[in-house]
């Protein structure tokens, strides 16, 4: 999560100006956890949850990584079926998508240590973790997926809710993120 990627998706989405104003913003690339924390709260005071997703659903890491190359050889395939191929790369419970009965897609993230479910974000690796860290910080996962299923599914995807995550419910719950199927 970068607070000056956010800020130039924010200005991308046309958040008003007087919104924009209300926001601070650092003056580095390289804020520290809390300051992340802190500017997610701004996200959830100032924003609409239509607005927080629209924005989060285009932030995450490694989205210069490109999946779709062990993906070309199964391009006949359906969106299910690559789902499937998808999910049995991975561990039980590691990384999981799923189509669900509305259309929808889920995908699930679920590392666990001692019973618990982990939280995968680097920067909270970096942190106190102290405070109580809201699920819009979470929606930079949310991105990350989104990129990663566009490019192995070949569809379009939208952004309906981040649904659960490992940091937002003490570990109690995975990260999961929800889906619109744009295209086909």
């Amino acid at each position: 999560m970068n607070i000056f990627e956010i800020k130039r998706t924010m200005l991308e989405k046309n958040i008003p100006a007087e919104i924009m104003k209300q926001f601070v913003f650092t003056e580095t690339e390289n804020e520290t956890p809390e300051e992340k924390i802190a500017f997610v709260n701004q996200m959830d005071n100032l924003l609409s949850k239509e607005q927080i997703l629209s924005v989060m659903e285009e932030q995450g890491c490694n989205k210069n990584e490109h999946t779709t190359d062990s993906m070309l050889k199964f391009k006949d395939k359906t969106v299910n079926e690559r789902i499937e191929i998808i999910n049995s790369m991975f561990k039980k419970n590691e990384l999981h998508g799923r189509l669900n009965g509305d259309e929808t897609l889920s995908i699930s993230w679920g590392y666990e240590d001692k019973g618990k479910y982990i939280c995968v974000c680097p920067i909270m690796e970096k942190s106190s973790k102290s405070a109580a860290i809201s699920i819009t910080f979470c929606g930079c996962c949310s991105g990350h997926t989104k990129y990663h299923f566009e490019q192995d599914l070949e569809v379009k995807l939208r952004l309906i809710e981040t649904v659960s995550s490992a940091l937002n419910s003490n570990g109690e719950k995975h990260c999961e993120h929800r889906y619109e199927i744009i295209k086909k």
